[in-house]
């Protein structure tokens, strides 16, 4: 009779001997209890992704987790880390981090990002015992990648959380978006929890056991190799141009929003609000650009949302910024919420206003109208059509979308197929999600190859190269009182390969995950009908928890 052992292998060759019992090894060295893997863990999880990132524990938190996990019946784990992904969210999406609002319906929201976060610990408890090798620590990270790229299609946050943002300090690493996207990185990170967990349970012994860790360091190192050499060989060289991202002025801007509800069909209250809330923001920010443009700026562009206009005021407002880039030869974009001159307060989920980026080129013709085409939900407008414009420049080709899209890899990938050398991304934030908002942005330009600017209100303004590179950062718009940023930005871009074959790497992670399923399947099958089965693990029986108290097994 085969022996089975406790969760790390442990029974030596030939210890199991008909009829009688052989000696297993305790599964936690010291007597340790798989509750304390699972505390480990859970309290590294609020540091590996959303506020407070630490990019270590992103690698690190998934070790001890499913160290847990491997160790209990798969619902069971299932459950558990459920409630502690939950939790860890929970911390993570402190201060109003997502616009939810409290109660029933926002805990059922952070159960639901919890369960989605348990379910690939759990699909490796089912699958990875009865595969060996390599296979067997490929199960989990497929599943990860495979869940975030699922939920980058069905989110209304994108890509918004994924595993890859953890590591957005990590240049060289960053690279390896330019190849694989965002879902080489998840794979990557999510690769060294099944290879540790595989040293853990089996040890050096066996080259057998030594050929995922030898993979895995291999294709890890490869990956900051190739990030080195093109940070060190593929720098921009090109030409830069004087770009001023300007975000309204703080005080005014709260004046605008701070205005009264607007009625639909009343010209005089409306003229009135205008002219007390949306006027001096919208002044100020006009008398900055001309500033900028007169101190050598070629290209201005304003943060989302920096005015708020009426919709019966959109034409003026646009005529002036034509009159300036006229005047000042001038490429100016303006972004501004245009509030619908028909619309109610939003009770019935209809649109109450546009969010607009409108950039003029230096003769005052309008370039582009671009309407935000991934809106918050909540945000009381509707997408736009979903095409990035680009035109061709002296500086290079220039492209914009407007905040949360920078979510969808997807949609931004139009700039990187267009050529695009500079993608202007006005945003617009709050304080608790600013630092994690301005983290992400630099994967998009990696991914595409575009410098990319990224004028912000209420949160961090930036602008980096086509390879990450900082190139300005202003991240004082809650105590400063001047909230322009000023930085020279090259004027070519870079072609990658992840513009031209996109999401290749999370397909193949999903059919790679229907494959290891199947051969999981085929050796269950094996089992049952009587043949050989896979080297025991701690995990081999799917429906028993590994022993936890060194007893002996038969």
């Amino acid at each position: 009779m085969a022996t089975i052992s406790g969760d790390p292998v442990a029974t030596s060759a030939g210890a199991a001997v008909r009829g009688r019992p052989s000696r297993v090894r305790r599964p936690y060295p010291g007597g340790r209890s798989p509750w304390v893997w699972l505390l480990l863990g859970t309290l590294l999880l609020p540091f590996a992704n959303l506020q407070t990132l630490i990019p270590l524990t992103a690698w690190v938190a998934p070790v001890f987790l499913m160290r847990f996990s491997r160790s209990q019946r798969p619902l069971t784990g299932l459950l558990v880390l459920t409630v502690a992904m939950s939790l860890a969210l929970l911390a993570g999406l402190r201060n109003g981090f997502f616009p939810v609002e409290d109660g029933v319906g926002y805990y059922l929201f952070v159960a639901m990002l919890g369960l989605g976060g348990a379910l690939p610990f759990a699909v490796d408890r089912l699958l990875a015992p009865r595969l060996t090798g390599l296979p067997r620590t490929l199960v989990f990270p497929a599943a990860v990648t495979t869940a975030d790229f699922i939920g980058t299609i069905s989110s209304a946050y994108g890509a918004a959380g994924s595993t890859a943002y953890s590591q957005y300090a990590g240049l060289p690493l960053l690279q390896l978006a330019s190849v694989t996207g965002i879902w080489g990185l998840t794979f990557l990170v999510s690769w060294l929890a099944p290879v540790v967990n595989e040293l853990w349970e089996r040890g050096l012994e066996g080259s057998r056991h030594r050929s995922p860790s030898v993979v895995f360091a291999a294709t890890l190192a490869a990956a900051l190799v190739f990030g080195g050499a093109q940070l060190a060989f593929a720098t921009p060289a090109a030409d830069t141009v004087r770009v001023a991202a300007l975000a309204p002025d703080r005080q005014l801007s709260d004046l605008a929003y701070s205005a009264p509800p607007l009625t639909p069909g009343d010209p005089a209250e409306r003229a009135a609000v205008r002219d007390e809330y949306f006027r001096p923001v919208l002044d100020e920010l006009f008398e900055r650009s001309e500033r900028e443009a007169e101190a050598g700026a070629e290209i201005i562009a304003w943060s989302e949302a920096a005015a708020l206009t009426l919709e019966e005021e959109q034409s003026a407002v646009v005529a002036r910024a034509a009159d300036l880039a006229r005047e000042h030869g001038v490429y100016l974009q303006v972004s501004m919420m245009v509030q619908l001159a028909d619309a109610g307060d939003g009770s019935d989920g209809a649109a109450v206003n546009e969010n607009h980026a409108v950039l003029m080129d230096p003769r005052g013709t309008v370039v582009w109208d671009y309407l935000k085409s991934k809106p918050v939900p909540g945000d009381g407008h509707d997408p736009g059509p979903g095409i990035v414009p680009t035109v061709d420049t002296p500086y290079g080709r220039l492209a914009t979308i407007i905040c949360q899209d920078d979510f969808f890899p997807g949609l931004v990938r139009q700039a990187g197929r267009a050529g695009v050398d500079i993608l202007l991304v006005p945003s617009s934030d709050w304080r608790s999600i600013s630092a994690w908002h301005a983290q992400q942005a630099p994967f998009r330009a990696v991914e595409n190859g575009v410098a990319l600017v990224r004028p912000t209100r209420q949160g961090i303004s930036l602008a980096t190269d086509a390879q990450g590179r900082l190139l300005g950062h202003k991240a004082d718009y809650f105590t400063a009182a001047d909230q322009t940023l000023v930085v020279s930005v090259p004027t070519q871009g870079t072609g990658t390969w992840y513009a031209r074959m996109g999401d290749t790497v999370a397909f193949a992670s999903a059919v790679g995950l229907l494959v290891l399923t199947r051969a999981a399947w085929n050796s269950r099958s094996r089992r049952r009908d009587g043949g050989a089965a896979p080297a025991a693990t701690g995990s081999d029986q799917a429906e028993r928890p590994a022993p936890l108290d060194g007893v002996a097994t038969r």
